[in-house]
């Protein structure tokens, strides 16, 4: 099937809004419908049959927000990895150690959690995010129904939230070309007498959310731990060690 998006149908802007408020939107989604529709590149693909419609497309894109309302990542259970744990790169790390079978055994379930972690953690900063910046007139848009945006305002502001300053993927800057979208990443890596210290941007966030709101914001570090420690405590489910 293939990629399609809504620019490939033969609609006009106002059919595509009137099925759009037919399905009775939540006042989140449709702020963010608006800022899509009125720069249309920011609209994801999605795999449909050749002979679908905006209807399917909308169908399909209202869904995909929903599915990611219904289930934040504070609530999910995680899934063991899709591959077993490679027994040549236990030996390594075995060896250059000098660890006993126990010890290695340790090593590789202490190296799953991390991963499990890193690979939900992109999501619960998104959500703590969102948890704050509500209130400034920030809309979380959840799902990925936004092509390189996380957050957006009614006035059309868009906001990327990296948790590291690795650089963005090809798809990303070719939808940046010509869209003014933010970007925030939290950690960066300093280097003091030869040591490598975290290094994070939270003021940087504050002061892009307080523009909208003229209200000061107050996100941090200390609050960011405090939120995702708690998640974890109420959801031991939310990593995995296999």
């Amino acid at each position: 099937m293939p990629s399609i998006n809504i620019t490939k149908f033969d609609a006009t802007e106002r059919e595509i809004c009137r099925y759009f408020n037919s399905l009775r939107p939540s006042e989140e989604l449709q702020i963010i419908f608006n800022v899509a529709m009125n720069d249309e590149q920011l609209f994801p693909n999605a795999i449909l049959p050749s002979d679908a419609t905006y209807h399917d497309y909308i169908d399909r894109w209202v869904q995909r927000y929903i599915r990611a309302d219904n289930n934040p990542a504070s609530n999910r259970i995680a899934n063991p990895k899709g591959s077993c744990n490679d027994p040549a790169i236990r030996a390594i790390v075995k060896m250059a150690t000098q660890a006993t079978d126990k010890q290695a055994d340790l090593q590789e379930i202490h190296h799953n959690l991390f991963m499990s972690a890193e690979n939900v953690q992109g999501d619960l900063l998104e959500e703590y995010i969102d948890s704050v910046v509500y209130e400034h007139g920030w809309v979380w848009c959840k799902g990925d129904i936004l092509r390189s945006v996380d957050f957006c305002t009614e006035d059309g502001r868009l906001l990327q939230i990296k948790n590291k300053s690795n650089s963005e993927n090809s798809s990303s800057s070719r939808v940046r070309i010509g869209t003014n979208i933010e970007k925030w990443h939290r950690l960066g890596t300093r280097i003091r007498a030869g040591e490598r210290t975290p290094v994070y941007y939270w003021e940087e966030l504050n002061r892009i959310i307080e523009k909208t709101s003229g209200q000061p914001c107050n996100m941090s570090e200390y609050d960011y731990i405090n939120y995702v420690e708690k998640i974890a405590r109420n959801n031991p489910q939310l990593i995995t060690d296999l």
